[in-house]
């Protein structure tokens, strides 16, 4: 550890925290740097013990769950191991909207220690909860651990480009920019990304030379493929992406842009930092000390290695309990051990939204990967967005160069009825841009149908009437 890392650890970062208010942050991460070499049984055993604190504690300070538990002949002492939650509700955004704000909120925690968030709305309903700057800082201890995962150590240069800056000082502008200073932070918005401001952004990381990126997906993408285009290169060693669907063309065209730099998948939501490949990109690791996660299909578990919705347990969280949340994403689980050492269990493989996927109307699953692919291919398509407006009615979205041709778009049909069927309807749609959601993403896959379908939970069980 060089003087600057070790000043920054012990003394410079503690002392920013405990001024925002979010002293939990360092203490946390020295535990989550430890306990990330356990082996997986000890690991299950921490899970364990904190599912059980948590029951106990939403049971006697939630509304909803006391409740729910009461008219289903359940007590927290029913609870001993991870493989007892099943005997709870699966949750989605619909159950924690409709019980928001009084009834699914922790009762114990005074109203003025309470933080209203929300998630970023990148689909149709937009989820506000209640947190805390404890649970903030323990959010913020896991991502430092995926940074440093990717070869990060504090005080070396790094940057984010994306919509919205990161700051815990930012209520004080000059604090806010005294802490990037002092760590060394670049901000590039994504707000704005023309040819002109692309090629400035390129010149900024040229001179900064961070040693990590972090973007959105599609953000960080439509850099590289500028970048390459432009005959541009930069070495940056770890770009790290999250927010959308990464797909194996997208990590391909930043790693030619960034090489010999090697792209890192995130995966993070609704206020929770969930998993993160580490250097063997062999899945991605859970942050299994603050996280249960299930795979299900129809409500029932899955076998490991296939594919379903993920469903997630906060384990530090209560002033909104995440407890069984469906956060409508597709994945599968790996348990075995990884080479890098670490128990931490992995994620095998990550889909994407459930939103970002589509249902054919003999009930498989299509994925994003199957198309962007596809549209690399043809060169005359500067970006695309496909919309599932019902089961069998498909919305294809172009931006097009002046050398798309009538064979390029019999093309984009001939690949969607391959893959889709011939008894679907298509409708090619011409477009200046694809919009960018209210976070500022760019959302390759929107299926409507998945959108429009009802909550986990009946309208009884939503509300929480017994």
């Amino acid at each position: 550890m060089n003087p600057y890392t070790r000043l920054l650890r012990t003394a410079v970062l503690p002392i920013g925290s405990l001024l925002a208010g979010y002293g939990d942050v360092m203490p946390y991460l020295r535990g989550l740097e430890s306990s990330q070499w356990w082996p997986m049984d000890q690991i299950r055993e921490l899970q364990n013990a904190k599912l059980r604190r948590l029951i106990h504690h939403v049971y006697t300070n939630v509304p909803f769950y006391r409740q729910w538990m009461d008219a289903h002949c359940l007590h927290p002492n029913d609870f001993q191991s991870v493989e007892d939650l099943p005997r709870l509700p699966i949750v989605d955004k619909h159950v924690l909207t409709s019980n928001y704000p009084d009834f699914i909120r922790d009762q114990s925690i005074p109203q003025k220690r309470l933080v209203h968030a929300a998630s970023s709305g990148s689909t149709a309903e937009r989820l506000h909860y209640w947190t805390t700057k404890s649970q903030k800082a323990r959010k913020w201890a896991g991502l430092f651990r995926w940074w440093e995962m990717v070869g990060y150590e504090f005080g070396k240069p790094y940057a984010t480009f994306q919509l919205a800056p990161n700051q815990g000082l930012r209520d004080v502008p000059i604090l806010g920019q005294l802490e990037w200073s002092l760590l060394r932070h670049r901000w590039l918005s994504a707000q704005e990304m023309t040819n002109e401001v692309l090629a400035h952004y390129v010149d900024l990381l040229a001179k900064d030379q961070p040693v990590l990126l972090r973007s959105y997906a599609a953000t960080v993408y439509y850099l590289a493929r500028r970048m390459n285009e432009e005959g541009y290169r930069l070495h940056i060693p770890a770009i790290l992406t999250t927010g959308e669907t990464l797909t194996e063309h997208m990590r391909e065209t930043i790693e030619q842009a960034f090489a010999p730099g090697r792209v890192f998948n995130e995966y993070g939501g609704d206020g929770m930092q969930i998993a993160c490949e580490c250097q063997q990109h062999q899945g991605m690791h859970i942050n299994a000390e603050t996280h249960i996660v299930e795979i299900i299909r129809d409500g029932q578990p899955v076998a490991e290695g296939e594919l379903g919705e993920i469903v997630l347990t906060n384990l530090e969280a209560t002033a909104v309990p995440f407890i069984r949340y469906n956060i409508k994403d597709v994945g599968s689980l790996d348990s075995s051990p990884c080479a890098c050492g670490r128990g931490l269990p992995r994620l095998a493989h990550l889909e994407g939204r459930l939103t970002d996927m589509f249902v054919t109307p003999d009930g498989h699953w299509l994925t994003v990967h199957q198309f962007t692919a596809f549209f690399a291919k043809v060169t005359s398509v500067k970006a695309f967005q496909v919309i599932q407006r019902q089961v069998d009615d498909i919305l294809i979205k172009l931006v097009v160069d002046d050398s798309f041709s009538d064979a390029d778009h019999q093309r984009v049909l001939d690949t969607f009825r391959g893959y889709m069927g011939p008894n679907n309807h298509f409708t090619l749609e011409f477009v200046g841009d694809i919009l960018l959601t209210p976070s500022g993403k760019r959302r390759f896959f929107i299926s409507e149908v998945i959108e429009s379908t009802g909550a986990t939970l009946d309208a009884e069980d939503a509300t929480g009437a017994v």
